[in-house]
């Protein structure tokens, strides 16, 4: 849950090897803490992860404009509600450090993307079973404990009873064996967990602010 949430406040095919990307400075002495080494963002591989600086928001404001004035890298930065945001590009990879107060800390969230992707990966939400009319707002794949996932989110204007029957219906069609799920009464919400030799498929329907939002989380073995 951590990644989504991470991967929507960005709005992150094969897995890279972390030997290939580029490394990001961080200053002496804090403790990175990885909210996805191994991703794949609607096409794109990511890296991310964030950390906490004592000193504060205009000292690491700093370091990363000396560090990549030092290395020649070109760099702009903007401000966005409480958040900078500082980013730049070297070669395929764009690094983008998003930077805020936290009880008088600075916090920041480091991203890495592989902007080649673009050019050669699949549309984001292919293969992944939608109504018409709908809409993939994203599409991750990553590893969790070492187990392939996916993770898909999309929004459309049908009924929340419309999009269960609609997914409760596909994948019994394709084999899957429901292990639970659940319509509540006012149908503004629903859930469907399924199971299919070693995968496991977990689906949650949700009525907000005018229209359905489904999340699909695919974990295989």
């Amino acid at each position: 849950m951590k990644r989504i949430l991470i991967a929507l406040a960005l709005l992150l095919s094969g897995v890279c090897a972390a030997d290939d990307w580029p490394d990001v400075p961080v200053p002496g002495g804090v403790k990175k803490e990885w909210v996805a080494d191994r991703m794949v963002f609607n096409g794109v591989a990511m890296r991310i992860f964030t950390y906490n600086y004592d000193a504060g928001v205009d000292a690491l404001r700093d370091f990363y404009i000396n560090a990549w004035d030092r290395d020649g890298q070109d760099h702009k930065q903007s401000r966005q509600g409480k958040w900078w945001v500082l980013s730049s590009l070297r070669g395929d990879y764009y690094t983008t450090v998003q930077i805020t107060d936290l009880g008088g800390h600075a916090y920041a969230q480091v991203g890495v993307s592989r902007i080649s992707d673009l050019q050669t990966s699949a549309p984001p939400g292919e293969g992944f079973p939608v109504l018409p009319r709908s809409q993939i707002i994203s599409d991750i794949t990553a590893e969790d404990a070492g187990r392939p996932s996916r993770t898909v989110i999309v929004s459309n204007q049908h009924s929340v009873g419309s999009n269960y029957n609609y997914y409760l219906n596909r994948y019994r069609s394709k084999n899957w064996t429901v292990v639970r799920k659940n319509l509540d009464q006012a149908r503004r919400g629903a859930s469907i967990h399924l199971a299919k030799d070693d995968r496991e498929m977990s689906i949650v329907i949700k009525r907000e602010e005018g229209s359905v939002n489904i999340l699909s989380v695919e974990v295989r073995p």
